[in-house]
């Protein structure tokens, strides 16, 4: 049962035993490379086999010598939800098993202690909190195990200057795939330009995504960015927003940016904005469009 958890799951630490001795070929690179992109794809592809312990490590490896904050997100991101829907469909022994090397707390009914929770998903508000546990059940634990994965893949403890030449020179054949994580080009006067569209940009927390991702639509439309250009930046942002109890999902994104389009006399309200928590006092005193102030 162990090992073969380790080759389904190879995050976990009886998995990395087995790196000792890994060697990595040319052509272990170039797989690498292909998962990587995948990932980078919203495609991702598992390492498997007996190796996977070591094609995770190298996967990994390569991802943070690409040196890019919103290609890590993607990946810790895509690469997490895979491997929680892989839990999903686990025995109950197994998804245990796996489940308390990343939720120490996790006990036979499906619960977590308060800590463990605030931890990984960072918001009570809405859940089940019993006696310092939260409730989650089987469906609820694959959910918050995805982002206690997510934030181990986030993390890297070593030295950049430290990775292999050939390891750099493999990340270097995908930066190209960077340019569609890059911000979209602003221009003076542009309603996406402005300080409080840019900052929901950012992300905001649960309950205001999807008026934070309205507000950016409406921005996008009205500079007559093309839809594509729209499609990629609501992506983003929904990567960006915080986690809490459920995601942002890129189908939420792309039904806002449809709708929106599909509706192009819709106008950015400032007072919309205020009332949904998204607007700064500071950034409207100094807002140079007064007109969107009274609107």
């Amino acid at each position: 049962m162990a090992e073969d958890l380790t080759g389904r799951y190879p995050f976990l630490a009886a998995a990395r035993k087995s790196l000792r001795d890994a060697g990595v070929s040319a052509r272990d690179l170039d797989e690498a490379k292909t998962r990587v992109r995948a990932a980078l794809e919203r495609k991702p592809v598992l390492p498997a086999g007996g190796n996977a312990a070591r094609d995770y490590a190298l996967d990994r490896l390569l991802v943070f010598a690409l040196d890019d904050s919103l290609a890590l997100k993607r990946y810790a991101r895509e690469t997490a939800k895979a491997y929680a829907r892989r839990l999903a469909d686990e025995e109950d022994e197994g998804f245990k098993a796996v489940a308390r090397e990343l939720l120490p707390s996790l006990a036979d009914d499906y619960s977590v202690g308060v800590l463990d929770f605030i931890t990984n998903a960072g918001n009570l508000a809405g859940e089940d909190v019993s006696k310092g546990r939260v409730l989650l059940g089987r469906e609820g634990a694959v959910r918050l195990l995805r982002y206690a994965l997510e934030t181990r893949l986030l993390t890297y403890s070593g030295s950049r200057a430290k990775i292999p030449a050939e390891v750099t020179h493999a990340a270097s054949e995908l930066k190209p795939l960077l340019s569609a994580f890059k911000p979209a080009r602003l221009f003076k006067g542009s309603l996406y330009a402005l300080p409080c569209i840019q900052r929901i940009r950012a992300g905001v927390p649960e309950g205001k995504r999807y008026y934070g991702a309205m507000a950016l639509a409406i921005a996008l439309n009205a500079d007559g960015a093309p839809r594509e250009r729209a499609l990629a930046e609501l992506e983003d942002y929904a990567e960006r927003c915080g986690k809490g109890t459920d995601e942002f999902s890129k189908r939420e994104a792309h039904t806002t940016v449809d709708w929106i389009y599909k509706h192009p006399g819709i106008m950015l309200s400032c007072r919309t904005l205020e009332s949904q928590g998204l607007a700064n006092e500071a950034e409207c005193a100094k807002c140079a469009r007064r007109r969107f102030r009274r609107t």
